[in-house]
């Protein structure tokens, strides 16, 4: 290629463009989402992306995408399957299937249901492809499945539980002190201490 001919498709901004099949970022309202295209047809991940998945839990967040033409146009009626993988670190769909297919609504956005992480831990891959007519998109959904992510959230929700049941306890017996001295500021508490000594221990044979 000639040097005239580089600088003048260079400025053009043609070898700038990506190429089909790419994944990529979204730019404007839907930005820092990663985008696939090829075929006359984008992809858009709109949930799911770099999602963890509770083994513990068994809770998984499945992926949702929104599919485009050529013009950035919803693409209504489209064919979208979510395949996940056939071995390692995955999940699978309602009745242990790896393949789930769903339509796009009106406004271009399909999603996968049913989804349960299984119980190998580390990153895995969800394919998505999108077809309409001889029109085409695939992009890759990246994941991973962690073991007790859940069940920490959960440990921490409940020690604030604690914390703030404790807090009322407390706030409850002051109340109860305060009111039982007729109305004054302060309470006097008094302490009655307890003395223990020791005696002799007798063992005595069945009765």
């Amino acid at each position: 290629m000639q040097l005239r001919t580089f600088l003048s498709l260079l400025l053009s901004g043609t070898l700038l463009a990506p190429m089909p099949g790419l994944s990529q970022q979204v730019s404007g309202p839907k930005a820092n989402l990663v985008q696939g295209s090829g075929g006359g047809l984008k992809i858009v991940v709109l949930k799911g992306e770099a999602a963890v998945n509770s083994i513990k839990a068994r809770s998984a967040t499945a992926p949702e995408v929104e599919v485009r033409d050529q013009n950035d146009k919803p693409v209504v009626g489209a064919e979208v399957v979510f395949q996940l993988p056939a071995a390692g670190p995955g999940a699978v769909f309602n009745g242990w299937m790896r393949t789930q297919t769903a339509r796009t609504n009106e406004q271009g956005q399909a999603a996968a249901s049913g989804m349960t992480p299984n119980d190998e831990p580390g990153r895995f891959n969800i394919k998505v492809t999108a077809t309409q007519g001889t029109r085409n998109a695939s992009l890759i959904v990246a994941q991973s499945n962690a073991v007790g992510t859940a069940g920490k959230q959960a440990r921490g929700s409940r020690k604030a539980l604690y914390i703030i049941l404790g807090l009322a306890a407390v706030g409850g017996i002051a109340g109860g002190i305060a009111a039982s001295g007729g109305g004054s500021t302060t309470a006097a508490v008094q302490t009655t201490p307890i003395s223990i000594s020791p005696g002799p221990v007798t063992v005595a044979g069945p009765r």
